[in-house]
């Protein structure tokens, strides 16, 4: 059978932008990602991390955004060139009362910062808190995979991660740090978890190309030229810097990232993060047992009245709806789990060719008959 839906399965639709999307149905999606992991030299505890998480990343995102699955043909040559090795250990360097540094060895990042969440958590759980660096990762998709692997734990969450600069100090022109993406997963009770996962950026370049695809200008907050002026074209957008979230404080954030990832971890950071032959990303996951600071029930609780009244607040238009952080994205997912998962037309046939070049079966005769 075919990893990916027959002609008749598929269809293009409309998303935020007029740019066509390929719908998959969900389980097709992850046979092909777990045939490709395997044929990539992903071994198989590993390819089950690896996997759930480009899955959540597709369910969670928006397709512009390039996250999740769409990233897989990346990964492979990041794989090929050296730059991700799949064979990597999980090295615990250090490890007192709370806290411990890892060595990810090159490892897939998305491996690497779940393994290091694990540990984290059972660190918390004995220790009240658990704090653990990763120094010499690779890429690891999104931040909010990793503060929610606190949830099921009734913990608070947090990940944290640097990335390759392109963010300018605020009032230059040279990218020095990275969008150097966190996030913070809280439990409650009826209610949706409080899950906030944000990069340091106002948007991302992979926003910046999809507006550029589809022959779109920009809002003149997304990115700076290369001469550090604001810009609404996707074009000097992408050949300049991204404009950091909220202006100055947007920068601050992802110094301070920065300094709790690559440089606390031993990691590469600021100009020499991310380089084309060796990415030496930092990972800072923490967990905080909620129990240690009261009764978990009564937190639930009190987590719920917070929602409820934030929901319950007066909206500016008639109609319109308040969401709390990552609900729309949970909503989303939730979707996306029976109505199949929306990718961008022009990577999922990078995805197609990739099957391809690993033996994968795919409908690519038939997706291009269309």
């Amino acid at each position: 059978m075919s990893l990916f839906p027959s002609r008749a399965s598929i269809w293009l639709s409309r998303s935020l932008l007029s740019i066509p999307t390929v719908t998959v149905p969900l389980a097709l999606l992850e046979q092909f990602c777990r045939e490709a992991a395997e044929r990539i030299g992903v071994g198989a505890d590993d390819a089950e991390i690896f996997v759930d998480v480009l899955i959540s990343g597709s369910l969670r995102s928006l397709p512009g955004q390039g996250q999740g699955v769409q990233q897989l043909p990346t990964y492979y040559e990041r794989v090929k060139a050296g730059v991700i090795d799949v064979n990597a250990s999980f090295e615990v360097l250090t490890r007192s009362g709370g806290v411990a540094l890892v060595d990810a060895h090159r490892a897939l990042g998305s491996v690497a910062a779940t393994r290091a969440m694990r540990l984290s958590i059972e660190l918390a759980a004995a220790q009240g808190v658990g704090a653990v660096g990763v120094r010499d990762s690779t890429h690891f998709g999104i931040a909010a995979y990793y503060a929610m692997l606190a949830l099921p734990h009734d913990f608070i969450g947090l990940a944290f991660s640097n990335a390759g600069p392109e963010i300018a100090p605020w009032g230059g022109t040279k990218a020095i740090v990275g969008t150097n993406p966190w996030a913070v997963a809280v439990p409650s009770g009826q209610e949706w978890p409080v899950v906030l996962d944000m990069a340091n950026s106002t948007s991302g370049k992979g926003m910046i190309g999809w507006y550029s695809r589809e022959g779109r200008a920009i809002p003149n907050d997304w990115a700076l030229t290369a001469a550090g002026l604001r810009t609404t074209d996707p074009t000097e957008g992408l050949a300049g810097t991204l404009f950091p979230l909220g202006g100055a404080k947007g920068y601050a954030m992802a110094v301070v990232v920065d300094a709790l990832t690559g440089v606390l971890t031993g990691s590469a950071f600021g100009l020499s993060c991310f380089g084309a032959e060796w990415q030496n990303v930092g990972h800072l996951l923490v967990a905080l047992d909620v129990s240690k600071f009261g009764e978990v029930e009564d937190f639930k609780t009190r987590m719920d009245r917070l929602i409820d009244e934030i929901r319950s607040s007066p909206t500016a238009l008639p109609g319109d709806t308040i969401f709390l952080p990552g609900e729309l994205e949970a909503r989303r997912a939730s979707e996306r789990l029976t109505e199949g998962v929306p990718l961008e037309a022009g990577r999922f046939e990078s995805l197609v060719a990739l099957g391809h070049d690993l033996g994968v079966p795919t409908m690519l005769e038939e997706v291009g008959e269309r």
